[in-house]
């Protein structure tokens, strides 16, 4: 038998059913959590967190498009070739190189977020 010291018990261990259960909410929370941030990350990058749309400088797009055709399959150029543009006032831009974007990565939940807001303020 073993000896116990002063204050401590014996306690059950919790059912392995119960430890399952209690995480099956942390995954759809956090899914929801990141689908947000990813929404208002796009939308405070766009507007410097002011919501008022930032001014592009001709010059960023110019790079930009060059750096697209240098290499054409990374989805980050695409995303801030997007952001660039619609700052500039190019939605048709904005949303050309959001497409790219999204031929790039369907699933960049990031891109279907812009594209979606793009969609809605051209009607």
């Amino acid at each position: 038998m073993r000896n116990k010291m002063a204050g401590q018990h014996d306690t059950p261990a919790a059912p392995a059913a119960t430890a399952r259960q209690s995480g099956r909410w942390l995954i759809p929370v956090a899914a929801a959590v990141a689908a947000l941030a990813a929404v208002y990350g796009y939308n405070a990058t766009m507007t410097g967190g002011t919501g008022q749309a930032l001014p592009a400088n001709p010059s960023d797009i110019a790079a930009l498009e060059q750096a697209t055709m240098r290499q054409p399959d990374n989805i980050e150029i695409w995303k801030q070739l997007a952001q660039a543009q619609r700052r500039a006032g190019n939605t048709a831009g904005a949303i050309t190189a959001l497409v790219r974007a999204a031929r790039i990565d369907p699933d960049d939940t990031e891109v279907s977020a812009a594209l979606r807001d793009l969609s809605r303020a051209r009607r």
